[in-house]
């Protein structure tokens, strides 16, 4: 690298219209991908803090690190996770980018609710006469817009690159769990897992005697939480690290949250062994086909994810880009979850080289700093460096300043 001048990484930066996703999309095919092994779509924002007001996209954004809403970039990314090997590869990332109101829109508004006054016009009872159903129209909010884009472009380079992949739901946190995405999922033919508020409503389906006359009843008796009839109970789990025990249930029901729809849901009841303080959490799949272990092992598994953007903002400048135009945002965001995906092919070769399964990415970074400084001191003394890179003299210099090696 030492050949190539500032302005040369300036103008890469700069180019525009580099198709990211399908770039690491080859990658994972070609180094990562096995045709035997099953994958979920896992989807998550990742929120990184920014001062002053030039960066492209920055605005007001929630972030779970910090707890608060903060000043700041997101990104909304998508990656395939093997069930088999547990492991995340970054696919598509689209930036999420807050449209305004214009000026004129919130004096129209003001005006509006000014002219009137409510306490004067009589609100007539029942619907009016005369009007009809209007059809459901799809979310217009930001977060909703970027995924279905993100989602549709994805899937169509699937199509064409991995006709074959076997990926058939898409893992979301809680912040996703309600009938709009459900909806996006099914219209994508995937099925959807995610989580409830530990305090959903949910209803049994109706399993008594119906009417002769009249709609079939649907809906049956209020889950009670607090206590899940013992014939939904599938097994204990034991956590010894944390003393935990938890009891899995699992049922088919219906919430008023996702109209029309029977779900799967799985409840875990998590009950301390020393303090007796009990939680939960709820989980649901509109794939009634799940097993509860199934659908517990595929939302631990979106957590993957989480992986990839500590990784991405620890060792590949996710977290200290100082780029603020659109298009070197967008190249700078991701060349760092590229990065990520190249130094994961990269760690398993030194793994079996170096007989080190716990291999991590400072180990790499080392391994390299290693490499580049033995190669430049013999090429200056004119000896050829390939050999000496690929012996056992050079295995002991790269393992002065590793960690797991």
């Amino acid at each position: 690298m030492g050949d190539i001048s500032y302005r040369t990484i300036q103008r890469f930066y700069a180019l525009k219209e580099l198709n990211w996703a399908l770039i690491r999309l080859l990658i994972f095919i070609r180094f990562v991908y096995n045709p035997s092994h099953h994958y979920l779509i896992a989807a998550d924002e990742t929120v990184e803090g920014k001062a002053g007001k030039a960066t492209h996209g920055i605005g007001l954004f929630y972030s779970s690190t910090n707890k608060r809403v903060i000043n700041s970039v997101s990104f909304l990314n998508l990656s395939l996770v093997d069930t088999v090997t547990e492991k995340s590869s970054m696919i598509g990332c689209q930036q999420i980018v807050k449209v305004p109101n214009s000026q004129g829109n919130k004096i129209a508004s003001k005006v509006s609710k000014k002219g009137k006054d409510k306490s004067l016009i009589p609100k007539p009872l029942g619907r009016p006469k005369g009007s009809k159903n209007k059809l459901k129209m799809p979310p217009v909010g930001i977060s909703y817009t970027t995924l279905d884009a993100l989602l549709k472009l994805t899937l169509s380079l699937f199509a064409i690159y991995l006709p074959n992949l076997s990926c058939f739901h898409i893992v979301l946190d809680g912040f996703y769990g309600h009938e709009d995405y459900l909806n996006l999922a099914i219209e994508n033919k995937l099925g959807i897992i995610s989580k409830f508020k530990k305090n959903a409503h949910l209803l049994f389906q109706y399993e008594g005697s119906q009417k002769q006359n009249g709609r079939p009843r649907i809906l049956g008796d209020k889950v009670n939480r607090d206590k899940i009839n013992s014939k939904y109970f599938v097994q204990n789990r034991l956590d010894k690290d944390a003393n935990v025990k938890t009891a899995v249930y699992q049922f088919k029901a219906y919430t008023p949250k996702i109209s029309g729809v029977l779900l799967n849901i799985v409840v875990l009841v998590h009950k301390n062994q020393t303090n007796k303080k009990e939680s939960r959490t709820i989980l649901f799949s509109n794939d009634l086909a799940l097993t509860s272990e199934q659908i517990v092992k595929y939302y631990a598994l979106r957590f993957q994810i989480e992986f990839e953007f500590r990784d991405a903002k620890q060792f590949f400048g996710l977290s200290d880009f100082k780029n603020f135009k659109p298009t070197q945002v967008t190249n700078a965001v991701n060349i760092a979850f590229t990065m990520n995906l190249i130094s994961r092919v990269l760690l398993e070769k030194y793994k079996i080289q170096f007989h080190a399964p716990k291999m991590g990415i400072l180990d790499l970074k080392t391994v390299f700093k290693a490499q580049k400084y033995i190669k430049s001191t013999l090429i200056s003394n004119n000896i050829n460096p390939d050999e000496f890179l690929s012996s056992p003299q050079f295995l002991k210099i790269a393992r002065l300043e590793t960690i797991h090696i």
